[in-house]
């Protein structure tokens, strides 16, 4: 770094100081908060963050290098929550922290704050590999009622700035975040989430700072917070719910050199295509001599091109066999995968999108966000949202969106994890474009019993089981997963009450049609039948909870993709008995089309003729359809532990 007369270096570490000063002290703890039992805003917290604070700024004693000062204090109502103080910081290369302190306090006999420090010695560090250190600690002397209080500081040389989580599994009282960012650096600041900010002052400050040979610079500072931010509350059916949770996401849009260069980080998506070829995908787009050579002769010689196309996704999609991970990034590497036999994501995809490109078929690569990942804005080109591509193959005029990891999707489907929102289909010569993927085939699960009950209380039968769409594709994974043996026994501990007499499979590998599963089984009723008894008649995948149980939810219920469910059963009474009661027919519907629940059920002499029908006609549901959906599964769980009673003649 440049020498730096003293009186310029005093003038910029004053005005730095300034910013630095509003970085939180540790001492803060009151004994009002140690004696704090419950949480008034939410009684079945087993913790709630008292405040919490982040203020970053240039650091003038580590070269002007950005700094993240943190500060925690949280106040421990349950032991559930003990593992609040296990702290876990993970630095990214040549990153740095520094100042670790940390403090619990517990009330003395007294009733005075009494203090225990963590010691030095207690902070581990450990190297996990030649890009990531982890420093780890535990707050000493954790009991129910204390209050833990610790800080930080990291140091970090790259720019750019770490998003600011508002929002957490616990309650917060408050949580604010601070920032001093020089002039030269523009930022595109979003605010996620659904809760509003408290505090959102932002103002610029001029000659912030001023070295000999750059001059002044000016800073814009930010401050922001929210008070009484509630616990965000899981449910099943949600995406990743860094989408949800209320946080403030700094994406990093221009730099300006001293000497006036402006450096484009966020720039136009036509520049962000080109970056995404060369960063995430490393040039891997432009190896179709080599994998011409390694597809199969009979494949290439097809005229039919969708034939072809199939035969290249089937040959990549057995050839590999998937690690487990997306892309990785520079190290993606489609010729040493195929050799390995193993790949990720990318490199599995890459290999696919060479050999069609080999194969003379149109073919475009698509990015995206997996589910888990979250849903990437669409409002600037933000390229590190992005972690997932597969291939768009069009034939004939018609679109084929392709992942060849799962050996067990047919041709055209794509993964559950990939329904996420809009994905961008890049297209180097003409204009990129966005896509909304969706399921090629409808998921349905069609159910149908035919039964005889015995005079001894045994019913004897058969059941069809016929799955399409990811219904089939996850029985067919776990199918040739197990051996019919294992799998039977499985199906059996899940049904205690059935036993298998025969089964058979079919199209199970014929990935375009149905899966059928045909079963002959019998069934003990486990009751006398000499008096009146009661039978549930739903006697596979009964519904017997609601998965929705808030009592409010924010964010929208996402299934991935619209579902059918029907169920038939045919039961045939003997003679000897009389049906004295039935389940209650019920119809009902979600509204703007979302979906219906129909239980039908006819009764003829001694045969009981049961038909149920759930359909969820879309993939998505708002948050204020949950109320509706909330009711509409309440009235599933309702229908479906009802029963028929029988009564001896």
């Amino acid at each position: 770094m440049k020498k730096i007369p003293l009186i310029l270096l005093l003038i910029a570490t004053i005005i730095v100081n300034a910013q630095a000063e509003k970085s939180s002290k540790m001492g803060q703890t009151t004994l009002g908060e140690l004696k704090m039992k419950t949480y008034d805003k939410d009684s079945t917290a087993a913790a709630v963050v008292l405040y919490e604070h982040a203020n970053v700024y240039l650091d003038p004693k580590n070269d002007y290098k950005t700094r993240t000062d943190y500060y925690f204090r949280i106040k421990i109502l349950d032991k559930s929550a003990f593992d609040l103080a296990d702290i876990t910081l993970e630095l990214y290369k040549e990153k740095k922290v520094l100042n670790i302190k940390a403090i619990t306090y517990n009330s003395s006999e007294i009733g005075s704050l009494n203090r225990t420090h963590l010691a030095k010695d207690k902070i581990f560090v450990v190297n996990e590999n030649e890009y990531w250190t982890t420093h780890r600690f535990t707050l000493p002397n954790i009991k129910e009622g204390s209050v833990i209080e610790y800080s930080y500081s990291i140091i970090s040389p790259y720019s750019g700035i770490s998003d600011w989580n508002f929002q957490a599994d616990i309650p917060k009282i408050k949580s604010e975040f601070d920032a001093a960012i020089l002039g030269n650096y523009k930022y595109n600041i979003r605010i996620v989430g659904f809760l509003k900010l408290d505090k959102n002052d932002s103002s610029i400050k001029k000659n912030c700072i001023d070295i000999e040979g750059l001059g002044p610079g000016s800073c814009r500072i930010y401050s922001f917070g929210i008070n009484d931010i509630p616990a965000f509350k899981e449910e099943d059916y949600m995406l990743s719910k860094k989408n949800y949770m209320s946080r403030i996401s700094f994406d990093l849009e221009t730099y300006t050199s001293p000497r006036g260069v402006i450096e484009k980080y966020t720039t136009t998506w036509k520049e962000a295509d080109k970056k995404l070829k060369k960063i995430f995908l490393n040039n891997q787009t432009s190896k179709k001599s080599f994998f011409k050579k390694r597809i199969p002769e009979e494949i290439l010689t097809l005229e039919n091109n969708l034939e072809k196309a199939k035969g290249i996704y089937t040959f990549i999609q057995n050839h590999y066999t998937w690690n487990d991970k997306y892309w990785n990034n520079e190290d993606e590497k489609v010729k040493k995968a195929f050799d390995n036999k193993v790949g990720s994501a990318g490199e599995i995809n890459l290999s696919l999108y060479n050999a069609l490109i080999a194969a003379e078929i149109q073919a475009d690569l698509v990015i995206l966000s997996t589910r888990k990942n979250g849903v990437p804005t669409k409002l600037y080109p933000v390229i590190f949202d992005y972690n997932y591509v597969i291939i768009k193959a069009t034939i004939n005029e018609k679109e084929y969106f392709l992942d060849a990891t799962d050996k067990y999707l047919p041709f055209g489907e794509v993964p559950i994890r990939t329904l996420n929102g809009e994905a961008r289909v890049i297209n180097y010569k003409k204009e990129s474009s966005w896509v909304t993927l969706k399921p090629r085939f409808k998921s349905t699960n069609n159910v149908t019993a035919k039964l005889t009950l015995s005079e001894d209380g045994e019913f004897s039968g058969n059941l069809l089981i016929k799955k399409r769409g990811y219904s089939a594709k996850k029985q067919r994974e776990k199918l040739n997963l197990l051996t019919e043996d294992d799998y039977l026994e499985e199906f059996e501990e899940e049904n205690p009450d059935v036993e298998v007499d025969n089964y058979r499979v079919n199209f199970l590998d014929e990935l375009d049609k149905p899966l059928q599963e045909i079963y002959a089984i019998n069934i003990m009723m486990g009751e006398d039948l000499s008096k009146k008894t009661r039978i549930n008649p739903f006697f596979f995948d009964r519904m017997k909870e609601n998965p929705f149980t808030l009592k409010e939810r924010y964010y929208p219920v996402d299934f991935g993709y619209a579902s059918k469910n029907n169920f038939s059963l045919s039961l045939e009474i003997p003679d000897s008995y009389k049906i004295t009661q039935l389940p209650k027919e019920v119809a009902i519907s979600l509204p703007n089309n979302g979906g219906l629940f129909v239980l039908k059920i006819v009764k003829k002499e001694n045969i009981i003729n049961l038909y149920t029908r759930i359909n969820l006609n879309k993939s998505i549901y708002t948050s204020e359809e949950y109320f509706a959906l909330k009711e509409f599964f309440n009235q599933i769980v309702i229908a479906e532990n009802s029963y028929i009673t029988l009564e001896k003649k």
